[in-house]
């Protein structure tokens, strides 16, 4: 009798010694075997042995970080070294402090590159007010001796725009560390949320980056299965400064995020940078906007001055015989929209909502605003 129990334990003990393995397998990091990224393009991570981590960044440039107290690996000797996780750092956009409220780190943030009056992230603010979070100037001019004397551990940047490519040159000629991060340049929105990965090597916030990501993924599956079959929406988007309009082209982030809500961008057919803005004319944004169902303003009403359809016809009073102006279907961003690319499914949800609003009655947009008559 007593054997036959003895192999039946035996089987069991055997089934859960292999459950216990399959799992330990799949949480292990495995040394050289790189971060898998969904949607994002512009850097990577390769795990070392040891906890270490080879990180490309977003200008190619290849650090190494190294878990505190251990030594960097053999044959990484001519890599730029990165203690883990960090603990001071300067971050060079609010894109990157947004990027890095959902890892519960915004208390490293020592310095920054945007005055206190356009910052839109409690924590941050906060942080100026009692003196823990240094205004260090613009990107275009900062204060290199007081990004010195605060001896971070890394500044956070970014190139190729606004004096970001300077900024770094002169870090890097002054001997401050420093990673760049351009997730400005994805032209996919979920790949810029992605970039969340690249911040979380430098704390070691894998899993909860992972979590994150995962869960913005899923709400914005969740938002595309909510959205009514049938003819889509004609959006129009874009800005209008000084007679010129300004609108994102077809191949943009932006363009991605109107089609992943279920509306039809007007300008879907443009061509032009992935990253930036196309300059038209009035006329032509008049022509191909005439019949649109929405037309969306990506700025706040404090920013361009357009605070109601009285002043956006003030601007331009061609529009006034447009669909959207005519029939009080026009929006525009809440001031912290720019401050938000970590609730881009937030964002999106948002759209859809503005889109269908039959489909999601009751629901209050959180990053945009109806703008008023008057």
């Amino acid at each position: 009798m007593y054997p036959k129990y003895g192999r039946i334990l035996s089987i069991f003990f055997l089934i859960f010694l292999i459950i216990l393995l399959a799992g330990c397998s799949a949480e292990k990091v495995r040394p050289g075997e790189k971060v898998s990224l969904q949607y994002a393009t512009g850097f990577s991570i390769e795990n070392l042995p040891a906890g270490c981590k080879k990180v490309t960044d977003g200008d190619g440039r290849e650090l190494l970080l190294v878990p505190r107290g251990k030594k960097p690996p053999a044959g990484y000797g001519n890599l730029p070294v990165f203690y883990t996780p960090v603990q001071k750092v300067v971050v060079g956009s609010t894109t990157q402090a947004a990027l890095l409220r959902p890892l519960g780190v915004l208390g490293t943030i020592a310095g920054v590159t945007t005055e206190k009056k356009d910052w839109y992230i409690d924590e941050v603010t906060k942080g100026m007010e009692k003196g823990r979070v240094a205004f260090l100037g613009k990107n275009s001019a900062p204060d290199y001796e007081k990004i010195k004397a605060l001896s971070p551990d890394v500044v956070f940047t970014y190139t190729h725009v606004m004096g970001g490519t300077e900024f770094a040159q002169k870090l890097n000629e002054l001997g401050i560390p420093y990673a760049v991060d351009n997730e400005w340049l994805e032209s996919h929105p979920l790949g810029r949320v992605e970039w969340v990965k690249f911040l979380a090597a430098f704390y070691n916030k894998e899993k909860e980056a992972d979590d994150y990501f995962r869960q913005v993924v899923a709400n914005v599956e969740q938002v595309a299965r909510k959205v009514p079959a049938g003819t889509r929406p004609k959006v129009l988007w874009g800005s209008i400064f000084k007679g010129k309009v300004y609108v994102p082209a077809g191949n943009s982030y932006v363009a991605r995020m109107i089609e992943m809500a279920g509306g039809d961008y007007v300008f879907k057919d443009l061509g032009g940078s992935a990253t930036g803005n196309a300059n038209i004319t009035l006329e032509e944004f008049y022509a191909r906007g005439k019949d649109a169902d929405i037309f969306i303003i990506p700025f706040s009403p404090q920013s361009t001055g357009i605070t109601s359809i009285a002043k956006l016809l003030e601007q331009a009073p061609v529009l006034a015989d447009i669909k959207p102006v005519k029939e009080k279907r026009i929006w525009c961003a809440q001031p912290w929209y720019y401050q938000s690319m970590d609730k881009t499914d937030e964002q999106i949800e948002d759209l859809a909502a503005m889109f269908y609003p039959v489909s999601w009655s009751g629901y209050q947009p959180r990053h945009f605003m109806s703008l008023p008559d008057k």
